[in-house]
C-alpha cells in the first residue's frame, strides 16, 4: 500500500529534521548543555519518530530512542527504533537504525542491525542469522525499495564513520540504505517508503519469533519422566541431600533419596491437589505445608508451575509465563557468588537460547567452555576449564539448576569439582522447566539478561583493587574465610561488621575454640586492614596501662590502646582492630571507664566517619603533646573476647549499654570444613569508608526514606514491648539502645544476603541485636527476673508477652524436645527464643540465671 500524501507530509519533518542535525552537528561545542540546539533536535526526532511509527505500520509496542552524543561512536548521530518484545536499547537485540553520518559521505544510512554491544565479536553471525529467519518476500521488498542486502553482499556499501566502533555496527547490518544530503532534502516520499518497508518487516520478523516455543514437558507426570530418563539428581533446600526420580508410571513415581533405601511413591493426583490448593491459597505457603516428608514436597517443586522461593522456606506457585519470570529474576536477585563463573554460566545460556544456538534443555560442559573462557577473558579475567567447573559445580546449589548424573550414585562435590569429574559423572546440565520455558521469549530473555548485567556486570573488572559493593564483598570475605578452613556461619561474620560499623566496641563471647579471637583476625587479614592484640592482665585496676601514665622522671608513656589510636591515626586509609583479649580477667569499667566515655562523645571526622575527643585529658609536658590530642579514630574499631568462669569479671550495666555483644557459641561439630581450598583467600583491600557509619544517632539519619521507616517502626515497637517485660526488674532500655539497633538494622540492609546459615535459611537482624543489647542485661534469681524472662520468651516465641510459668515450662518442654536448638524453628525470633529457654532452665536448675555461658 502506497503512503498517503499526509503521511509523507508529516515524515518530512523528520527528515527536515535530520537535515538540519547534519548542518549543525560538526559545529557542536565540546561540552553540550540540553539547550544545545543538537540536544534539542535530538528530543525532536525522538518524540517525532515515536508518534509517527503507527501510521506505518500498527504496533502498540513501539520504542524509540535518539542520541547526538551517547557512548565512544560520538560522532555519528542516530534514531533506533524498537519493538519492545524485542528490544528496548540500543544494547541490546536487533532493531532498525538511522545512522547520521555528518562527516564525507554526509547523508544518513537507514538499516536493519543488530546490537554491537550484545553481539560482539559475533554481530555477523547474528546479522546472517536474522537474514536466515526473513522470507524471500520480505527480502524482496527490501531490495526494491532500495536496501542493500548486507548479508549476501549485493551491492556497494557506503561506508560511514571511522573507528572500531564504526566497523562493529557496519559489521552487524542485515540489510541498509544509504540516502546523500541531496536526496535526504529532495526525496521525503522515497524515503518514508523505504523505511515502512523495513519497519514492516521488521515488525513480521518480530511477531515470529514470539510464537517460538520450546519443546517442554508440562504435566507433572512428563517433567518427571523427563528427569527419570535423564537420571536428573536434586537437592533439598538445606543443601544436604540429594534425590533423583524413578519408576514413572500413569498414576505417579518413586522419589529416591541417594542415602538412603527406600523410595516414597508421589502421586500425581495428590501433586495437583496440593497444587490447585496452593493456587487458591495465595500462591505461597511454608513449603512443610506442601507436604510433610521433605523427599515428597521437595518432588513437588520440581514441577513446571511450582518453585521454591530465594529463602528456601517457601513455596510458590507460578501462575503464568510472566510470573515465572518475575521468580527467576529473585532467585537471580538472590544468587550469592564472589566469582562471576555463575552469573556468566547463566547468561551465556540465556543468549545461546536467545541467538538460536541451544533448542534443547541438554547444557553439555564442553559446549559451554569456549564461550565461558572466551567471555570472561574479554573482560580480562584469566580462567580456563577449572573455572568452569567449579561454577557448573556450583550453581547445582541454587533453585533453577539441575545436573543429570549418568550415574547417580556417583555423585560430584558442587564446590569444587574437577573437570575430568564433571565430564565423567555428568552428561549434562538443564535448568528447571519452568525458567526454561520463558527464556523462549524474547521478552523475558530481555528481562533476564538485564538482571544479571544490573548485579554482575559493572563489577567485570581487570582484577580486584576496584570495590565498590559491600554486600558483594562481605560474600567474598565469608567464601574466603571458608577458604582458609575456618568454621564461621555467614550471619556471625555479617554481624560482627555490621556492629563494628554501628558502634566501634564489640565484645565477643562464647565458649573456648570458638572462634573469638580468630573472626577479627580473619576479617582484618582479609580485608587489607590490621589487628593489634592486647592480653589484659588481672592486675589492671586503672587505666595507665591502657592510655598511658607519668613516670617518676616526668616522662609520658603512652598505654596500649593510645599506641593503637595512633597507628590507626597515621595509617588512615586502612581499618585497624585493637582486640584485648580476655577483656574481664580485670574488671572492664575500672581499666576502661575513659575509653568507654569517649566512645560516646564522638563527633564527625574531616575524612568521613565520627572520631572521638582526646583519650587523655591530664595536661602533658609539651614533647607528648601528640599524645595528649590523639583520639579514637574513625578507622579504629575496638574488639574485646570474653570467657565467663571463675577466673573473670562479671560486666556492668554502664559496659553492656556501650557495647554490642555478640554470642559466638553456636557448635555442630557434624559440619564437614566442605569449601577448604574454595574461593579467593588472597586479601581484598576495603576502602575505610565500609566502615564508617553513617550515623551516631537517629537525628543525623533521613526519617524521611521508606527503608528508615522500616527498621524504625520495627525496632520501636519491639522494643517497647521489651521495656514493659523489663521493667519488672528495672533493667528497661533507653534511647541509646533504641537508636543503637534501628542503626544497626540500617547498616544491616547494605548486606542482607549475608544474615544467614551455612544452609541458607535467612537470620534476622533484628532477632541478633535483642541478643545483642537486651539479653546480656539480664541476670540473677529473683521474682523479677523470672517474671521479666518469662514476658522475654512469649515474646520472642509468638510476638505475645508470657504471663505464666506453664507457658514458659511449655515452651523450654518444646525446646528440650527439640534438642536444645540454637534457633527455635518456628518462633517470631528463633534466637532469642532458643538462649531465653536455655537460661530460664539454667534458672529452675539452680536458682540464677544469666545470658553468659
Amino acid at each position: 500500500m502506497d503512503i498517503s500524501d499526509d503521511e509523507v507530509s508529516q515524515w518530512a519533518e523528520f527528515w527536515a529534521i535530520c537535515v538540519r542535525l547534519l548542518v549543525v552537528y560538526p559545529e557542536r561545542p565540546a561540552a553540550m548543555s540540553s539547550d544545545a540546539e543538537p540536544k534539542q533536535l535530538e528530543r525532536q526526532l525522538k518524540s517525532l519518530s515515536q508518534d509517527l511509527l503507527p501510521l506505518l505500520c500498527e504496533n502498540e509496542v513501539w520504542l524509540t530512542d535518539a542520541s547526538v552524543g551517547k557512548g565512544t561512536w560520538a560522532a555519528v548521530p542516530w534514531v533506533a527504533i524498537f519493538d519492545s518484545r524485542e528490544s528496548t536499547s540500543a544494547r541490546q537485540g536487533v532493531y532498525p537504525v538511522i545512522h547520521l553520518s555528518t562527516e564525507e559521505p554526509v547523508g544518513v544510512r537507514i538499516g536493519l542491525g543488530v546490537s554491537a554491544t550484545a553481539f560482539k565479536p559475533h554481530e555477523d553471525e547474528k546479522a546472517a542469522q536474522v537474514w536466515g529467519e526473513l522470507k524471500e518476500s520480505e527480502k524482496t521488498l527490501l531490495s526494491d525499495s532500495g536496501f542493500i542486502d548486507v548479508v549476501q553482499g549485493d551491492g556497494e556499501r557506503v561506508e560511514i564513520g571511522t573507528g572500531n566502533p564504526a566497523r562493529k555496527y557496519a559489521k552487524g547490518m542485515v540489510f541498509e540504505r544509504f540516502v546523500p544530503l541531496d536526496e535526504l532534502k529532495s526525496s521525503p516520499k522515497s524515503l518514508t517508503d523505504s523505511l515502512r518497508a523495513l519497519v514492516c518487516t521488521y515488525k513480521a520478523w518480530v511477531d515470529r519469533g514470539q510464537g517460538t516455543t520450546a519443546t517442554t514437558p508440562s504435566s507433572f507426570l512428563e517433567v518427571m519422566n523427563q528427569y527419570a530418563s535423564e537420571r536428573v539428581v536434586y537437592l533439598s533446600p538445606e543443601r544436604n541431600n540429594r534425590y533423583f526420580i524413578s519408576d514413572v508410571d500413569d498414576a505417579g513415581c518413586l522419589v529416591n533419596r541417594l542415602d538412603s533405601n527406600e523410595p516414597v511413591r508421589v502421586n500425581a493426583a495428590d501433586f495437583e491437589a496440593k497444587r490447585d490448593w496452593l493456587r487458591e491459597h495465595g500462591g505461597q505457603t511454608p513449603r512443610r505445608e506442601l507436604y510433610s516428608t521433605v523427599a515428597v514436597h521437595m518432588c513437588y517443586l520440581q514441577a513446571a508451575d511450582v518453585s521454591l522461593a530465594a529463602d528456601r522456606r517457601t513455596a510458590v506457585f507460578l501462575e503464568g509465563e510472566g510470573a515465572a519470570c518475575d521468580h527467576f529474576i529473585s532467585l537471580i536477585e538472590a544468587m550469592r557468588t564472589v566469582t562471576l563463573y555463575k552469573p556468566v554460566i547463566l547468561a551465556l545460556v540465556a543468549e545461546a537460547i536467545r541467538d538460536g544456538e541451544l533448542h534443547e534443555n541438554h547444557i553439555e560442559f564442553d559446549w559451554l567452555l569456549p564461550r565461558f573462557i572466551a567471555r570472561l577473558r574479554e573482560h580480562g579475567h584469566d580462567v580456563g576449564e577449572q573455572q568452569l567447573a567449579e561454577g557448573f559445580g556450583r550453581m547445582a546449589g541454587d533453585l533453577f539448576w539441575l545436573h543429570a548424573y549418568k550415574d547417580p550414585i556417583e555423585l560430584i562435590a558442587m564446590d569444587q569439582p574437577t573437570p575430568s569429574q564433571i565430564r565423567n559423572r555428568i552428561s549434562h546440565a538443564r535448568l528447571q522447566e519452568p525458567f526454561w520455558r520463558i527464556l523462549w521469549h524474547r521478552e523475558y530473555q530481555h528481562q533476564i539478561l538485564a538482571a544479571l548485567a544490573r548485579k554482575w556486570w559493572p563489577d567485570m573488572s581487570n582484577g580486584d583493587s576496584e570495590i565498590t559493593d559491600l554486600s558483594v564483598s562481605t560474600e567474598r570475605l565469608i567464601e574466603s574465610i571458608a577458604a582458609k578452613g575456618f568454621i564461621f556461619q555467614p550471619w556471625q561474620v555479617a554481624t560482627y561488621i555490621t556492629a563494628l560499623r554501628t558502634k566501634p566496641f564489640v565484645i565477643l563471647a562464647g565458649v573456648s575454640g570458638t572462634g573469638k579471637s580468630k573472626l577479627p583476625a580473619l576479617v582484618a587479614e582479609l580485608t587489607g586492614g590490621k589487628m593489634t592484640r592486647i592480653s589484659v592482665r588481672p592486675d589492671w585496676t586503672d587505666s595507665s596501662d591502657v592510655l598511658g601514665y607519668v613516670d617518676l622522671s616526668d616522662k609520658f608513656r603512652p598505654g596500649v590502646v593510645l599506641e593503637a589510636a595512633k597507628q590507626a591515626t597515621d595509617d588512615g586509609e586502612r581499618f585497624h582492630t585493637c582486640l584485648i583479649d580476655e577483656m574481664n580477667l580485670a574488671r572492664v569499667e575500672h581499666y576502661f571507664a575513659e575509653v568507654l566515655s569517649t566512645i560516646e562523645d564522638r563527633r564527625r571526622a574531616v575524612g568521613g566517619g565520627f572520631e572521638s575527643t582526646p583519650l587523655i585529658s591530664q595536661r602533658l609536658q609539651p614533647e607528648f603533646e601528640s599524645w595528649q590530642q590523639q583520639n579514637l579514630p574513625s578507622n579504629l574499631g575496638i574488639v574485646g573476647t570474653v570467657n565467663m568462669d571463675e577466673s573473670s569479671h562479671g560486666f556492668s550495666r554502664k559496659v553492656l549499654d556501650r557495647a554490642f555483644t555478640i554470642e559466638l557459641s553456636e557448635v555442630d561439630l557434624s559440619l564437614d570444613n566442605s569449601t577448604s581450598g574454595n574461593g579467593p583467600t588472597s586479601p581484598a583491600t576495603w576502602p575505610k569508608a565500609f566502615w564508617q557509619c553513617p550515623a551516631t544517632r537517629l537525628s543525623e539519619i533521613d526519617a524521611s526514606t521508606p527503608q528508615f521507616r522500616l527498621c524504625a517502626e520495627r525496632a520501636t515497637m519491639l522494643l517497647q514491648e521489651v521495656n514493659q517485660c523489663l521493667v519488672h526488674s528495672q533493667l528497661q532500655v533507653g534511647y541509646r539502645t533504641r537508636d543503637e539497633v534501628i542503626l544497626f538494622l540500617l547498616n544491616a540492609e547494605e548486606m542482607k544476603g549475608a544474615f544467614r546459615t551455612r544452609d541458607g535459611q535467612a537470620v534476622d537482624p533484628l532477632d541478633l541485636a535483642i541478643m545483642m543489647k537486651v539479653l546480656p542485661r539480664l541476670v540473677g534469681g529473683s521474682n523479677a527476673i523470672r517474671r521479666t524472662l518469662i514476658g522475654l520468651l512469649g515474646l520472642a516465641k509468638s510476638g505475645q508477652a508470657f504471663s505464666s510459668e506453664d507457658d514458659a515450662a511449655d515452651a523450654v518442654e518444646t525446646w528440650t524436645a527439640d534438642g536444645r536448638p540454637d534457633a527455635t524453628d518456628g518462633a517470631k525470633y528463633p534466637r532469642t527464643a532458643s538462649r531465653l529457654c536455655l537460661m530460664w532452665d539454667r534458672l529452675l536448675a539452680e536458682g540464677y540465671t544469666s545470658f553468659w555461658l
